[in-house]
Order: structure tokens, then sequence, then C-alpha cells
């Protein structure tokens, strides 16, 4: 009779063990009640453009050509050169799904010691719309502007001059450093 305890007890323990392991399995799988799959959230992340050296330089010619229309309309400056040099390129902050896991499953061996192995998955992806090859954008920063030069025919007079610079200092929030202006040379 003590064998078909025995037997019967050693059953009930190899369903318990196989019940356990199932549901370790669901655990892990992410597919547990407990654990439901992970949650998903939009991420910002920057990231800087490679931008080639013809974006940048397309980037510097646009600068260019607005601050040479705007600065010719001022009294007194007259034919303008705008020479414009860009530090960085476009910064740009894309969203992301972040998906992280984590579980922890602990083991018992029969001579009483245990074992608590913990995985961390992590997925990182950018989010890209249905249909789309562009992903979602969550904010771009202009590019840092190293330096400017203007050089123009009425500069020679200091008010038209520190008109310039306040100008170009306004129109691009840089400081008066950045900014270099000297009359025209030749007549």
């Amino acid at each position: 009779m003590n064998l078909t305890k025995f037997i019967s007890s050693e059953k009930t323990l190899v369903g318990l063990v196989a019940l356990i392991a199932i549901g370790m399995s669901f655990i892990y799988l992410g597919k547990g009640p407990e654990n439901p799959l992970p949650k998903t959230q939009a991420v910002p992340t920057s990231s800087t453009i490679e931008a080639s050296g013809s974006k940048i330089t397309a980037l510097e010619k646009e600068l260019e050509n607005k601050l040479q229309a705007n600065l010719s309309l001022m009294d007194g400056v007259g034919k303008v050169q705008v020479s414009v040099s860009l530090a960085t390129g476009l910064k740009t902050e894309y969203a992301r799904n972040q998906n992280v896991t984590k579980n922890t499953s602990k083991e018992t061996d029969k001579t009483g010691g245990t074992r608590e192995t913990t995985q961390v998955t992590e997925n990182n992806q950018v989010v890209m719309p249905n249909g789309s090859s562009q992903p979602v954008m969550m904010m771009e920063d202009r590019p840092e502007v190293a330096g400017v030069l203007v050089i123009a025919e009425g500069a020679r007079d200091p008010k038209v001059r520190e008109g310039i610079h306040t100008a170009v200092q306004t129109l691009l929030s840089i400081p008066s450093a950045k900014i270099t202006v000297v009359s025209m040379g030749g007549e």
C-alpha cells in the first residue's frame, strides 16, 4: 500500500511539475494572465540626419538668399553679398516604439538549491505609418550657424553697418560674435 501511495503522489508531483512548466512557458511567451503583452509607447529618439555636403550647401544657399533679399531692402545698404556657414545639419527626432519585456524564472532542484534567471528583451523600432516609407517625425531642430559674412556697399557708414549686424543677429538668432559686416571694395 505504501508503494501505491508513493506512485500516486509521484504522479501528482509529476502533474504539478508539468502544470508549473506550462504556466512558466505562458509567462515566458508573454501570454500569461499576469504578464500581458508588453506595453508599447512612442518614445522620441534624437538622431542627426547624415547631411551630405549638398544638403548643407543647399541650406546655406537658402539662408544666404533670404538674408540678401532682406538686407538689400534696407535703406543705405546698396548692393549686398551674404555668405552663411553652418556648423551642423538638421537634427530630427523620430517617434519610436519601445517594448521592454522582463521574464524571471525560479527553479528549485532536488537538493533544495534554487536558481533565479531573469531575461530582459528590449525592442526599439522607428514608427512607420501604414503604407509610408517616411518615419513619424516628432521634432526637427534648425542647423547651428557657424558664422555669417555680409559684404555691403553701404557698410562704410557705421549706422548702416550696425543696422545690418542687428538685422542678421535678429533674423538668425545668433550671437553677435558670429557676424561680420564689411564694406564692398572696388567701385
